[in-house]
């Protein structure tokens, strides 16, 4: 009868280690700290399992930690404890398999722990590695004040239990480290001072980092709503063309509301297949840079008026001589008719002439409006030629027109294309002080835009001059880099024009070798809409 109740007593027993594993597998989850696991398992271990001392420890950065216990707040092998690698815990790991130790004190084979264990009574013990996928990550440590506590049953229902609470911890543990990763990108998300936005192919915004945001609850909002990126060229929104092309896209729109600038740039975002589900849209005011660079723009156009006074001051001069003189003519005695019209006619030709230039000068000094018009590139380069065509003649120096025909309109700012093309004929003449047989020739052309193969319109602008030299000639677009004396010249002009020139989706390449001259050449495409 007795044998019979010591059966039926082990059948209890081996049923409540069979649900306390079940309970350890319903009641732990990915976010339960390691304190929490420690005070799951604790009291329902105590029936089935005799214990003084209980601990998990993990491996982190090759070391063996104790990252929960009971006791609670113990001062020797407690939370934060570091076990030696001689330990019986590393025994265990190293050799992933259960180890039992049933007399501690009397064991010949000592270990490093063994003195702190004696101080906690602690004569028997327990160490079970925890395994996942036969990966060690730490162990789980019993420990009883009583020599030969556990017996071959607690021995394998220990390894049971570590197995199924290795899963738990490892769970836990990468849920740890991916909401730490996710936190940490959050924060970086925040932290960015532009707009930003994950948008999907219906364009919805699906999350932001609610800086600078109309609404910081999106709901189904999409981004045209937001800053009217597509307005009414759906095919210009560069998350559109991201979706499609798979590749980064951007442009500058205006706030309808603020009437802020904005440059806006999409970037797909590819799942493992490389599909696009996603598009990252990056949002930001360049309202004050553009600002600073038309004030920029104006001090180097400024700068290019002053050159140009005297020039303008000559070509008023002579209408104007024109004009008195025959005026006087007519006022002294009466003439025949057919002279007197022909000195009225000769008035009016030299008034409209000082008109023209009058005009030009007022054009090309005021303030720009950034407003994209049609053009025709070859009335630009005759305007920008009517205001230093003295200064040229001046320095003694022939200018060679050579305007392609057929050029069709290109969308453009009038006043700012004026301003690069007279910094380069500027430029070509101060290369050709002194030279003899100085000649600028100013050509233009459609040709095909070596960047991206569309079409675009070529003015170039070349000279016989001094040439420049091979060591700065990548330094010639910097701002505030001349070679020019230091009352010739700022170093903003060709840095300026380079900015006219990207603000129009187009580039400036330069060609020059010392002493054999160079050739500008300013490159607009064809078919821009507005500022880019």
């Amino acid at each position: 009868m007795e044998q019979i109740d010591t059966v039926i007593e082990e059948l209890k027993r081996q049923n409540d280690r069979l649900a306390i594993i079940n309970q350890i597998a319903r009641s732990i989850n990915v976010e339960t700290s390691y304190e929490e696991i420690i005070d799951l398992v604790a009291e329902p271990l105590r029936s089935v399992v005799p214990y003084d001392l209980l601990s998990f420890c993990l491996i982190e950065d090759d070391q063996l930690i104790i990252r929960s216990g009971i006791p609670k707040n113990e001062p020797i092998l407690g939370k934060g404890w570091i076990l030696h690698y001689n330990s019986a815990p590393w025994k265990a790991i190293r050799e992933k398999r259960c180890f039992l130790r049933q007399d501690i004190w009397n064991d010949p084979h000592k270990y490093k722990e063994d003195d702190n264990l004696r101080a906690l009574g602690i004569k028997s013990a327990i160490m079970s590695p925890l395994l996942v996928k036969n990966e060690v990550i730490g162990a789980l440590n019993f420990g009883s004040q009583n020599a030969y506590a556990y017996t071959e049953n607690d021995f394998v229902f220990v390894q049971q239990l570590a197995d199924q609470l290795a899963v738990c911890i490892q769970n836990s543990r990468l849920y740890r480290e991916v909401s730490a990763v996710k936190a940490e990108w959050e924060l970086t998300f925040q932290a960015v001072p532009d707009r930003m936005f994950m948008v999907d192919a219906e364009h919805r915004v699906l999350r932001h980092n609610k800086r600078d945001a109309k609404d910081t609850d999106m709901g189904s909002v999409t981004c045209s709503q937001l800053f009217g990126c597509c307005g009414a060229h759906p095919e210009n929104c560069p998350s559109t063309r991201a979706f499609e092309t798979g590749l980064p896209s951007g442009r500058e729109v205006m706030d309808p509301d603020s009437h802020h600038i904005y440059d806006v740039n999409a970037y797909p975002v590819p799942d493992e297949s490389g599909r696009i589900n996603y598009v990252l849209l990056y949002v930001q005011d360049i309202t004050a840079r553009l600002s600073m660079e038309r004030q920029l723009f104006q001090s180097a156009k400024l700068a290019a008026i002053g050159e140009m006074a005297a020039g303008v001051a000559h070509e008023l001069n002579s209408p104007l001589t024109a004009i008195i003189g025959n005026s006087e003519l007519l006022l002294r005695k009466p003439m025949k008719p057919e002279i007197q019209d022909k000195l009225l006619e000769d008035i009016k030709t030299c008034g409209q002439r000082s008109k023209r230039i009058i005009q030009n000068l007022l054009t090309f000094s005021r303030q720009d409006s950034y407003a994209f018009e049609p053009l025709q590139i070859n009335d630009v380069v005759r305007a920008s030629l009517s205001l230093v065509a003295y200064q040229i003649s001046k320095s003694n120096i022939q200018i060679l027109e050579n305007p392609g025909k057929g050029i069709p309109p290109l969308m453009g700012n009038k006043q700012q294309l004026e301003q690069v093309i007279i910094n380069l004929i500027l430029n070509a003449r101060d290369a050709l002080e002194g030279v003899p047989d100085a000649a600028i020739t100013i050509s233009t052309a459609v040709i095909e835009s070596e960047r991206d193969g569309q079409p675009a319109v070529a003015v170039r602008v070349a000279d016989n001059g001094c040439g420049i030299p091979a060591a700065v000639i990548d330094n010639v677009f910097n701002p505030f880099f001349t070679t020019k004396e230091k009352t010739r010249g700022t170093g903003l002009g060709l840095s300026v024009s380079l900015g006219i020139a990207q603000t129009h989706g187009g580039h400036i390449q330069v060609e020059s070798s010392a002493g054999h001259g160079s050739l500008f050449t300013l490159i607009v495409p064809l078919g821009l809409q507005g500022p880019i």
